[in-house]
């Protein structure tokens, strides 16, 4: 009797740590028969039980990985094509008439799931917060619409936010700029005359941090100055392990990520990044209301306290005096984390691109310096905003360099409802749109000989007929880049 209770025992053990994760496993991995019928009229890699097209992942590092879902796949598969994630179903997207179907209404505002792996450091920032939160209940295969704060919140924060983009606001931080970029031109004077190669992204990087730091934050991070910021080591971990992670299938998967040993090191950076944020918003605030004192003593009376140089950090904490239930501290601490994570990797692997294109092509590079010479002379002064407008042939450069290199290649949508294209095909609802820019920008249907570098592709007369969504290096429709939206105004 003892050998069988033991033997019961044995199994009900058994069946509860090996059996039962197995069939939770099986069920979850299973695709919605709706969706994947659907998906079945586009072409894609074939896809195995349980784990869907990962396995092409397996022992590729980040540079192959790269290049399987960019040219591999395009030479394969074509400008839309789909994948499985275990059972979560993609459709990535490289075409003008198909992306603009998916950005160019409200229904799609709902970014994939993949964005919450960032939401640890970005929380419910404009980056990573939803425009619509909808549940896919995999196990009753349905697709419940739940409205929730999480789409009331973008728009609200959107609100919000667009007057600090203003471009009037936005020509106050030039004078920033300019004194950050001054430091950056001596560092690189002095690895020039050393005669040695160097990696251009890392004081790249620390300048924008200091632009970005000062400008949002109202702080003075001086890292370009400093050795060993530990803000600076925190956020360049911090986005090296997120997208480490938003690359891998693996990763991705939350019950997988717990046993890695990526999750930790998340944390630890994510813990010493909101130490800093915090700390600096507690200091911004009691800056503000001193100051609102200074003004009361002196005039005697209560106004607004207006400053040469208002960061945007003022805006989210004017929106908290105003209606502290809108904007709490841990909001303010998600945007001001979002705009450090919006534009530290991305103007800096964007300025990075543009000296490689310049260095690589020494006439394009001339016709910039013959502009910059007409443009400044030899008169060495800072530059304006008027003499931006002028610096055309620059500005064409960095564009069509954004257009082989965009700093942000990829943007995902989740689907609230099925999406009818001209060809009859249809990407069902619940399903991640992924729209890859490293396709989409080089169609040659709207730029001929897609992989030579001519900045003057973009002159008023070559762009006249060229589809709207050929070129979305900002994105596109109601959640495309807020900053560059305010610039167009």
């Amino acid at each position: 009797m003892e050998l069988l209770l033991l033997a019961l025992s044995f199994g009900l053990r058994a069946f509860v740590f090996f059996v039962l994760p197995i069939v939770f496993f099986v069920l979850k991995t299973r695709k919605d028969p709706r969706i994947k019928k659907e998906l079945e009229k586009f072409d894609g890699p074939v896809s195995l039980p349980l784990i869907g097209t990962s396995y092409r992942f397996i022992g590729k590092d980040s540079v192959a990985l790269f290049n399987l879902i960019t040219s591999e796949d395009l030479k394969n598969y074509g400008h839309i094509f789909r994948v499985w994630d275990l059972n979560s179903a993609r459709l990535t997207i490289g075409k003008a008439k198909y992306a603009e179907k998916i950005l160019q209404g409200t229904q799609h505002q709902t970014k994939s799931t993949n964005y919450k792996i960032f939401d640890s450091w970005l929380g419910q920032g404009l980056i990573s917060s939803s425009g619509n939160i909808f549940v896919l209940q995999f196990l009753h295969r349905s697709i419940v619409d739940k409205k929730c704060d999480s789409g009331k919140k973008w728009q609200v924060n959107r609100k919000i936010l667009a007057p600090a983009f203003h471009l009037t606001i936005l020509q106050e931080f030039l004078h920033i700029i300019n004194k950050n970029s001054s430091i950056l031109v001596g560092k690189l004077q002095e690895f020039s005359d050393s005669n040695q190669p160097v990696n251009l992204f890392d004081p790249l990087s620390l300048c924008v941090f200091d632009i970005v730091c000062e400008s949002s934050m109202g702080t003075t991070l001086n890292a370009q100055l400093q050795q060993e910021s530990i803000y600076v080591k925190a956020v360049t971990e911090l986005v090296r392990l997120l997208m480490q992670r938003f690359i891998s299938p693996m990763l991705r998967n939350d019950f997988l990520y717990k046993f890695s040993s990526v999750k930790k090191r998340t944390e630890q950076a994510v813990k010493m990044v909101d130490v800093y944020t915090n700390k600096v918003i507690k200091e911004r605030r009691n800056l503000l209301k001193n100051m609102a004192t200074d003004c009361i003593k002196e005039r005697g009376e209560n106004i607004e306290v207006k400053r040469k140089n208002k960061a945007f950090i003022d805006t989210l904490l004017k929106a908290q005096d105003e209606n502290e239930s809108l904007m709490t501290d841990k909001d303010i601490r998600d945007q001001v984390n979002t705009f450090m994570a919006a534009g530290y990797d991305t103007v800096t692997t964007a300025c990075c691109w543009v000296l490689f294109i310049l260095g690589t092509y020494p006439e394009i590079q001339n016709k910039v310096v013959d502009e910059l010479h007409q443009v400044f002379g030899s008169s060495g002064r800072a530059p304006t905003m008027s003499d931006l407008a002028e610096l055309k042939y620059l500005e064409r450069c960095i564009k069509e360099t954004l257009r082989l290199y965009p700093s942000a290649p990829f943007f995902e949508r989740q689907l609230r409802e099925d999406v009818h294209f001209h060809d009859g095909r249809t990407a069902p609802a619940g399903v991640t749109a992924s729209i890859n820019l490293f396709i989409l920008h080089r169609d040659p249907e709207n730029f001929p000989d897609p992989e030579k570098f001519d900045p003057d592709r973009f002159l008023p007369e070559n762009c006249v007929g060229r589809h709207p969504f050929s070129y979305i290096p900002f994105s596109a429709g109601p959640r495309n880049c807020i900053g560059f939206l305010q610039l167009l105004k």
